[in-house]
């Protein structure tokens, strides 16, 4: 399924903010010596679940880093459903080339501990205070979506602090996007 057919729940405001950062991210997982790479760290590794979520975050960096290099604020609902969307891909890609196919429960996992990753990140550079997160966690935790990964967290034994990030449904084995029922 192209990604022009998914299913996309960002704010019409910033779908221009979104198809920028997803064609960049594609550009990134398809060039040659990345699309390599990644595909090693995948498929040699051995838990595909934090392999995905891993090399999720290593594109995610990178989108991030050009994106304040250029002084360009990234919308955190256009982050979480870029890397939705790019999870997806490069889910597809290492299946593609001979890891086996991940469950729908995995592909949550990997999502849910990339996201627990990611703000763990934040917090330690600073972007973000423990409070902020806190914050955030409960906010989160009010939703259906929040509650969902809160459990998912829990049955992954990642602490539930890093649970920001809205996912909500279960997880649709389709190329190109992780969740598509998430929302912001």
């Amino acid at each position: 399924m192209g990604l022009l057919e998914q299913k996309q729940e960002v704010d019409p405001k910033n779908q221009e903010q979104f198809d920028i950062l997803v064609a960049n991210g594609m550009s990134i997982i398809h060039n040659q010596k990345t699309s390599k790479n990644l595909i090693n760290q995948i498929v040699k590794g051995t838990d595909p679940v934090k392999s995905v979520a891993d090399a999720t975050l290593g594109v995610m960096k990178k989108l991030q880093d050009t994106a304040m290099a250029n002084k360009i604020q990234l919308d955190d609902g256009v982050f979480a459903h870029g890397a939705n969307m790019l999870m997806g891909e490069i889910i597809g890609i290492a299946e593609a080339a001979g890891m086996k196919p991940m469950t729908d429960e995995q592909k949550q996992q990997s999502y849910s501990l990339a996201v627990a990753k990611y703000l763990d990140g934040e917090v330690k550079s600073g972007r973000i205070t423990p409070e902020q997160l806190n914050q955030m966690s409960a906010e989160v935790s009010k939703t259906q979506g929040g509650q969902e990964i809160t459990k998912q967290l829990q049955g992954a034994g990642q602490p539930t602090q890093g649970a920001p990030g809205g996912q909500q449904g279960q997880v649709q084995p389709t190329r190109g996007q992780v969740n598509p029922d998430m929302v912001q």
